[in-house]
This record gives C-alpha cells, structure tokens and sequence, in this order.
C-alpha cells in the first residue's frame, strides 16, 4: 500500500513567525522613536528651566549688588574717614599676609 504524502507545513510556519517578528520590530522602532522624542522634550524643557533659574538669579544678583555698591558709596559719603582707615587697615592686612618673609 503506498503511504500518503506528509504535507510540509514547516516554510508555512517560519513565514508566519518571520512576519511576526517583522511587525513586533516595526513597534519596537515605533516605541524606540517615540522614547527618543520624549527624551529629548524632557531635556529641553529641562535646559529651557535652568537657564531661566540662571537668568532670575543673576537679575537677582545684580539687584543685590547695586544695593550693596550704593549702601558702600552712602557709608563712605557719611563717614569718609572711617571708610579711609577701614581701607588703610584692610591694605595693611592683605599687605601683612601676602608679603614674602
């Protein structure tokens, strides 16, 4: 008695599994792409609020330093000779520390 033919299903099955692996490829690339754009939203937004952090900070500085100049310039305007000394002292001071023995 002959025996039937075995039917080969086996180039059928990879091919699925080969299309199978294709799609889930194309969403990791998919998923890939939209985390690398995420990222990338996240340091920008980041690097937009750090230098506006920066840039009140520095407005902030300088405010406090004009403050600070102008107290400076009234202290010396109402007492020039004690702004005169505390100067003569401070120069004798770094004068003292910085100079070779």
């Amino acid at each position: 008695m002959a025996q039937p033919k075995a039917v080969n299903t086996a180039p059928q099955d990879t091919q699925d599994h080969i299309e199978q692996l294709s799609e889930q490829i194309a969403v990791l690339r998919q998923d890939i792409s939209a985390i690398s754009k995420s990222l990338g939203e996240i340091g920008a937004s980041t690097k937009d609020a750090a230098v506006e952090s920066a840039r009140l900070k520095a407005a902030e500085l300088r405010a406090s330093g004009e403050e600070l100049g102008q107290q400076a310039v009234d202290a010396v305007r109402q007492q020039p000779a004690a702004a005169v000394g505390m100067a003569v002292g401070v120069g004798f001071l770094m004068g003292f520390l910085t100079g070779r023995k």
